[in-house]
């Protein structure tokens, strides 16, 4: 039988549910979100955290959002419909209404979306997704037209993220509302407007979720002890704690997801000043040792900057030397390394804390020693030759790692790519794009600004009630969809 909680779980369960009722199939959902939970996400340092996102998700979410298996469902845009050879995206809202009552106009959605596609707060892996949008504009109360220069077939999946949250000076629209009690908030749904607009007078609505935001280590312990039914957020830097704790399998998600993990050469310093020695520090990793070393079910080693290869588009390019075995990878990258001017070679790579990242440090440590090359850790904010890249890629466009590696983004970039780069924008149809697409990655890949690992992890934790949380390509899992749907 489940434990009542302990100390060190939010006060608020307490007081909410008394006994132990929060463990069995009723009541609210706890949930703990791995990271720092704000009362406000907009008024936080931006980027939004983690929980931030899913209280935007629940609290104000976007035209639309993504439901439990990753694909596109309905938000505040109740329907939408496609023109112009896909550069018209028009979206009927729903009537849904502020806090204070006053009714969500296409007017102010329009303006604030407008804005959002364009701030600095939001995540490096959605900064320039937009730059297709020619203008946002309200057509009618509730209808609003998204105009683009050329087709954007991933406009949705962007308009689906968090990030795109539609909320007003602090205050979302819904579904849910939130209430605190310390750093935990209660949420609760939200009663929609019937078809006079009246909103009809409801008992007190039960809380649906419970979401508080922690470190890794607490909330794998809440979980462990039916404190948490939930635990979201999970990286590889806090992987281990999970394979060290007691949760039997089943009760992990581990998320399919597409995207970059790997190191960004953000200097040109002594090995790494040329492509040769660029890609001798490729060929060292032994990155199915780094894929051993994280011991987690479905993951997998790469060394493309792509993933998987998208329909219409050419397979991923590979480096010149993907042919060697891994004896000849080591001599040739040895020899490429004696030879380079600096020979006394020193990285610094910044990594993220956790025990995984210590061990991935580990790993990277021997495998640059085999080839002369002295690795020294660094934290994330500070000056570095290589540094960890970790992200889920926001839609299936191939050309986003291309964008996301791109020149002007920190990260080391020469002519010819950065040409290559423009050649996507200025495509003229699907073809052309592809084309553009290839080109671009293979100067990419030669220039060796990225060196790939595999595909980030992400992992979740769900008590059996929570059928509504599935492994999914967007690593997303929103809190109104954790239980399964009445009908």
């Amino acid at each position: 039988m489940l434990r009542c909680a302990r100390l060190f779980i939010p006060a608020l369960l307490m007081i909410a549910l008394p006994g132990c009722s929060l463990f069995g199939n009723d009541g609210p959902v706890p949930v703990a979100a791995i990271g720092a939970l704000n009362r406000n996400p907009d008024r936080a340092p931006a980027p939004y955290s983690l929980p931030d996102r899913l209280l935007l998700d629940a609290t104000a979410g976007g035209l639309v959002r993504f439901a439990a298996d990753g694909q596109v469902e309905a938000g505040l845009a109740e329907r939408w419909t496609v023109i112009d050879d896909g550069r018209s995206y028009i979206f009927r809202l729903r009537d849904a209404r502020w806090p204070n009552g006053r009714p969500v106009r296409s007017s102010e959605v329009a303006q604030l979306l407008q804005q959002k596609m364009t701030s600095q707060r939001l995540r490096p892996a959605l900064r320039g997704e937009f730059r297709a949008v020619r203008d946002v504009r309200a057509m009618t109360s509730r209808v609003i037209e998204i105009r683009l220069t050329r087709p954007m077939p991933d406009l949705l999946d962007l308009l689906s993220q968090p990030d795109m949250a539609i909320i007003r000076r602090g205050q979302g629209w819904g579904p849910w509302r939130a209430r605190w009690t310390g750093g935990t908030a209660a949420l609760y749904p939200e009663p929609m407007p019937g078809a006079d607009g009246s909103i009809e007078a409801e008992a007190e609505p039960e809380a649906a979720a419970l979401l508080w935001g922690t470190g890794a280590a607490a909330a794998i312990a809440q979980f462990e002890a039916g404190e948490a039914q939930a635990v979201l957020g999970g990286r590889f830097e806090n992987w281990p704690l999970v394979a060290a704790a007691d949760i039997p399998t089943e009760r992990i998600i581990i998320d399919p997801v597409q995207g970059l993990f790997g190191l960004a050469v953000v200097s040109e310093r002594g090995v790494l000043a040329s492509a040769e020695g660029r890609a001798a520090i490729a060929m060292a990793i032994d990155r199915s040792a780094v894929a051993a070393t994280f011991d987690a079910q479905g993951y997998q080693p790469r060394i493309s900057l792509r993933g998987n290869s998208e329909e219409g588009v050419a397979p991923p390019a590979l480096p010149e030397w993907q042919t060697l075995n891994r004896d000849e990878r080591i001599a040739r990258a040895r020899a490429l390394v004696a030879d380079a001017a600096d020979s006394d070679a020193v990285l610094r790579i910044a990594l993220p804390d956790g025990p995984g990242a210590r061990l991935l440090f580990a790993r990277l440590s021997f495998d640059l020693g085999l080839i002369g090359v002295e690795a020294r850790r660094v934290a994330m904010n500070a000056d570095a030759d290589l540094r960890l890249i970790d992200e889920v890629a926001p839609s299936d466009d191939p050309a986003w790692v291309l964008r996301r590696l791109g020149c002007g983004r920190g990260f080391i970039c020469d002519a010819a790519s950065r040409s290559a780069l423009r050649a996507i924008d200025e495509a003229t149809d699907a073809a052309a794009r592809a084309a553009a697409i290839a080109e671009a990655e293979g100067m990419m890949t030669a220039h060796g600004g990225f060196i790939a690992l595999g595909n980030p992890l992400r992992w979740n934790l769900a008590s059996q009630r929570l059928t509504g949380i599935r492994p999914n390509a967007r690593s997303r899992h929103s809190l109104i969809r954790l239980l399964p749907s009445p009908d």
